[in-house]
This record gives structure tokens, C-alpha cells and sequence, in this order.
């Protein structure tokens, strides 16, 4: 019989939305991506989009299934993402770029135009910023109720 795990629906709950990022980095494998200071496509696109992939289902089956290794893959593939979002906000024309690519009917870039560059940037800085908190949020919890990864993966 297996021990009730606090909170187990929770963590489920989070290794199914992880699963679902790896299946959208899959579906988008071939967007272009921001990537050390430029907006990088081909196979340094794909390389990004399928580490990710990996990243997330790792992560999801971490939180799934409670192993040993769990608490060290939530922890890593927290600082990957932290990195790969921190090298985004530093290279700020790059930044820009990016946010461009995302709006792509003439509505949404019409919209866009009419917000000045700099303070585009710094809502969508803050926008990231938070989500990267909520992100680090996520991990403490994760820290905090670490002795839920007990089980040896089988």
C-alpha cells in the first residue's frame, strides 16, 4: 500500500502543466528563439525547444513520481531556466526582437507600435521577472517539502 503524500494532488497537477511545456516546446521545435544576445533558428532552435522538451518531462516525472532524484531535477532545471530567461532580459535589443516575433497579425503589431520601445521593455521585463519569482516560488515549496522524493525510481 502506498504512503499518502501531502499535497500529491498538487504535485500532480504541476507534473501535468511540465508536461504540457514539453509538449509545446515539441510543437514549436523550429521556432526561432532568443539565444546568447540574437534570435537564433535551424538547429540551435531546435536544439533549445528539444533540451527544454527534456528538461520539462524530466521535471514532470520528478513530481509524478517522488524518486530520490527528484528534488535535484527540479532544482537544476529551475537554475537552467533561470539562466536561459536571465541571458533573455541582459540582451535588451534582443529582448525586443523577440517580443516583435511573438506579435505577428497587424492588429497585435499595430497595438504595439503605438507603446514606446523602452517602456515595452520594461512591462514585459516585469512580466518576466514575476513569472520567474512565481517560478522560484514554486521551488522553495518544492525545498521545503523535499522529503516527498523518498522512493527509488523503478
Amino acid at each position: 500500500m502506498e504512503t499518502k503524500v501531502k499535497g500529491r494532488t498538487g504535485w500532480r497537477i504541476a507534473a501535468v502543466c511540465f508536461w504540457a511545456s514539453a509538449l509545446f516546446e515539441i510543437l514549436n521545435v523550429f521556432a526561432p528563439v532568443p539565444l546568447m544576445g540574437a534570435i537564433r533558428g535551424g538547429i540551435a532552435a531546435m536544439g533549445y525547444h528539444l533540451i527544454f522538451a527534456a528538461i520539462f518531462i524530466v521535471m514532470g516525472i520528478a513530481l509524478w513520481e517522488g524518486p530520490t532524484w527528484g528534488y535535484q531535477a527540479i532544482m537544476a532545471g529551475t537554475a537552467l531556466y533561470s539562466i536561459d530567461k536571465a541571458q533573455m532580459l541582459l540582451a535588451r535589443q534582443t529582448f525586443f526582437d523577440y517580443l516583435q516575433q511573438q506579435f505577428t497579425t497587424p492588429t497585435t503589431r499595430d497595438i504595439m507600435s503605438l507603446v514606446p520601445k523602452e517602456l515595452l521593455l520594461q512591462a514585459m521585463t516585469v512580466a518576466y521577472l514575476l513569472a520567474l519569482l512565481s517560478w522560484w516560488g514554486f521551488a522553495f515549496y518544492v525545498h521545503m517539502r523535499r522529503s516527498n522524493f523518498t522512493r527509488p525510481h523503478q
